[in-house]
């Protein structure tokens, strides 16, 4: 079979699958296939390590964390006062935020 061919039949068979008529996924929707524990790990355990103690390139150490909800949230969202750290472009849904809050504070000892 020739390459051409073939690369033209995987795309068509890709391009089938997902939300429909090629249209890309979204990162507020493909957010809402991962648990909350996989965003963490894709976007804070480098710094913050998996138990929230690492302290990697000055990251909180989250373990002993004491910011509030709302604290948190902007945190995400925005970034901290070093400048590092905003997400609002790519955790978007008020669910995945809220989420990734309540596993925050699960790290806390």
């Amino acid at each position: 079979m020739d390459v051409k061919c073939l690369a033209a039949g995987l795309l068509l068979l890709l391009s089938s699958c997902g939300p429909g008529k090629n249209e890309p996924l979204k990162a507020e929707e493909e957010y809402k296939e991962v648990d909350v524990k996989s965003l963490y790990v894709l976007h804070c355990e480098a710094c913050h390590g998996m138990d929230g103690t690492k302290g990697t390139s000055g990251a909180a150490d989250l373990s002993v964390s004491k910011l509030s909800d709302h604290e948190i949230k902007n945190t995400i969202l925005n970034g901290n006062d070093k400048g590092m750290m905003p997400y609002k472009d790519i955790i978007t849904s008020d669910k995945s935020v809220n989420s990734m809050v309540e596993y925050v504070k699960t790290l806390r000892k």
